[in-house]
């Protein structure tokens, strides 16, 4: 997390420790007086008078540790797991720390968390905030150009109300900027914020999850894990209006270098393509009533499929398939007909059979009335076709396939099957690589439709996020702007490791 060393004191267990923080482990150095109660009170057992042995493991037992440091003189916030194990080394205690805040005072209440990333930079873009004003005369002879700051109104996007664990919160974004005269530094630097308001709190666990809400929405809009959150200030109210900042807050892991190449490819969705809906897509995260599991660790990873990416995609889809169709597939009234007429006579040979028989049928039961992928694909997949279609139809024509719904739907479900009864003995089919492209699409349809993200803007999202580069006209037509870079994309031998 940081190179920096901090050194303080805090209080655990009615005990004052000197800590040392190195940015990953918490170190508790036990004062003289107590080095006894802590190594043979704390953390072994007495079996018979003068007999010691380890005892049971000792946990934190607090969701944070607190303490002053003496390098700040600021407040420092620990948080821990509850659960987790305190190592050691004969007195001096070890503890693992999920993150660490640092506040100006111990009572400090927080009311906005200010997050930022490079990928925010593009999901809501910083040059729409500055503008260049050229005097032509100027620049002939003096070589002088203007560069002018927009308002905050003019980058700073509406708020929208979410409740996360029973709690009111806002989210909106914001471009800010900061100035330097350093040498070394460029003059001014923009940075886009997501930014959360909520009622004054010193719950720093209910912080963390607002920053891991954060974080997997970014994910989200860039289909890639390694997406982070980098840096993060906390705020109080100054006055109605204005905040100010009083503490930072970090996380205990490695840093991880943004993906600028698919940043600069577009591969992203960005905030106006939502539709003034990030509340609502907030919401379905913090609820966690959105699948996300799939999500590839990079960008290079979405470019390989194999056996555990095909079964978790293929569940995504049956999961936003069972949020976006409560009732399932439709079925023609024929079908529920000879699905009762089924059951009846199933439930008949239950009640005249016994042993082993009887145990057959009941499980045979289960089947009847039972939807198979391959029916989910098809009916989603006509009810979004005039939303993902001009993809399908792009895709499998640069790969000389059919794109029918229904032979997608039987081979995707024939390949998840094998992979997940681990069939590896069965011939892969590899046009269920692009089957499974496709799927991605088709979930990136259902989760934005589920928040009331309109058709064109799920298309464009796609569009971009998955570097389709296809024009979107109102006509059918389907026009491609960069013909090569798409068989690159989509063609099977650099799509695939499986």
């Amino acid at each position: 997390m940081s190179e920096r060393i901090y050194t303080g004191t805090l209080e655990y267990r009615s005990i004052e420790f000197q800590f040392v923080f190195d940015g990953e482990l918490l170190t508790l150095i036990t004062p003289k007086q107590h080095q006894c109660e802590v190594e043979w009170g704390w953390l072994k057992k007495e079996i018979r008078p003068g007999v010691y042995t380890y005892g049971e493991p000792l946990t934190v037992g607090v969701p944070y540790l607190s303490g002053r440091c003496h390098e700040t003189n600021k407040q420092m916030i620990f948080l821990t797991h509850e659960s987790s194990i305190i190592g050691s080394r004969n007195s001096t205690l070890l503890v693992s720390v999920v993150g660490m805040i640092e506040a100006n005072r111990a009572d400090t209440l927080f009311s906005r968390l200010t997050l930022s990333s490079p990928e925010l930079n593009f999901i809501h873009p910083i040059n729409r905030a500055f503008f260049q004003e050229v005097n032509f005369e100027d620049l002939e002879k003096d070589g002088i150009i203007s560069v002018k700051t927009s308002g905050f109104d003019a980058t700073t996007t509406t708020q929208h109300p979410f409740t996360v664990d029973g709690k009111n919160a806002s989210i909106h974004f914001s471009v800010g900027w900061k100035c330097s005269t350093k040498n070394n530094e460029p003059p001014i630097v923009l940075s886009s914020s997501m930014i959360f308001e909520f009622e004054e709190t010193n719950d720093y666990w209910f912080l963390r999850k607002l920053w891991n809400i954060a974080e997997t929405m970014v994910q989200l809009l860039t289909f890639r894990q390694n997406a982070k959150i980098s840096e993060c200030k906390l705020q109080a109210r100054f006055d109605e209006k204005r905040f100010h900042d009083v503490g930072t807050f970090k996380l205990t892991r490695d840093a991880v270098a943004p993906d600028e190449h698919s940043l600069e490819k577009g591969q992203y969705i960005s905030l106006q393509l939502l539709d003034s809906h990030e509340a609502d897509l907030i919401a379905l995260i913090a609820d966690e009533k959105i699948y996300l599991r799939h999500i590839p660790k990079s960008s290079e990873d979405a470019r390989s499929i194999d056996a555990s990416s095909f079964v978790m995609t293929t569940a995504a889809f049956e999961w936003e398939f069972s949020q976006s169709y409560p009732n399932g597939v439709v079925k023609q009234d024929k079908r529920v007909r000879a699905e009762e007429c089924a059951l009846k006579e199933i439930d008949s040979a239950i009640s005249n059979t016994t042993g082993d028989a009887k145990a057959i049928l009941k499980f045979a039961k289960k089947s009847i009335g039972f939807t198979s992928l391959e029916e989910k694909v098809v009916q989603a997949g006509r009810d979004f076709d005039s939303v993902i279609g001009i993809f399908g139809k792009h895709l499998y024509s640069l790969n000389d396939e059919e794109f029918d719904y229904k032979t997608i739907g039987n081979r995707l479900a024939n390949q998840r099957n094998d992979f997940a009864h681990g069939n590896i003995d069965k011939e892969f089919n590899d046009a269920a690589i692009l089957d499974l492209l496709f799927l991605r699409y088709l979930i990136y349809a259902l989760q934005l439709r589920r928040i009331g993200v309109s058709d064109s803007s799920i298309q464009s999202a796609i569009n971009d996020l998955f570097s389709r580069r296809l024009a979107l006209p109102k006509e059918k037509s389907v026009e491609s702007t960069d013909d090569t870079s798409n068989v690159l994309d989509d063609s099977i031998s650099e799509t695939s490791e499986a």
